[in-house]
């Protein structure tokens, strides 16, 4: 099983709310990062998002790049303060390939959990727009690579 964490695009300024939308500068890299995404071809069975504004509109970005935005789905354990062990439960119990499209701090400490077994040892540095991809092999979680804009992509 491959899960795919995605920081979300560069957001518009906090002032707005939490319904802020994503900047032209984040909705282009993460056209860009979406573009390199295809190239590589991952098999991707959903795309959970939390539901804000600028993490949707980051997964309809990459959906649409990768022709599956009609497997893009709401969920609701994703904010940035929501508990993790939901979510760690849902994926030790499910063998499809699944992107997640979130926020800081709830990346970092679900990527700690499934693979230190701890929230607290962050193992990630995570930046918008970028994709972690971790792949799990029997109880194991290991991060096989990550992809920023940054890379030259």
């Amino acid at each position: 099983m491959y899960l795919y964490l995605v920081q979300h695009a560069k957001a518009m300024k906090a002032d707005e709310g939490a319904e802020r939308g994503i900047t032209e500068e984040g909705e282009d890299e993460t056209r860009r990062v979406a573009q390199c995404l295809h190239r590589v071809k991952p098999e991707i069975h959903v795309i959970w998002q939390s539901g804000r504004k600028r993490a949707r509109e980051t997964a309809e970005i990459i959906g649409e790049e990768l022709d599956c935005e009609r497997r893009i789905m709401e969920h609701s354990h994703l904010g940035p303060t929501e508990p993790v062990e939901p979510v760690v439960t849902l994926l030790e119990n499910n063998h499809n390939n699944i992107m997640i499209v979130g926020h800081l701090p709830y990346l970092s400490r679900l990527s700690s959990q499934l693979i230190t077994g701890s929230q607290e040892l962050p193992v990630i540095n995570f930046t918008n727009s970028a994709v972690a991809c971790l792949e799990k092999t029997d109880a194991q979680w290991t991060v096989c690579w990550m992809l920023t804009p940054e890379a030259g992509i």
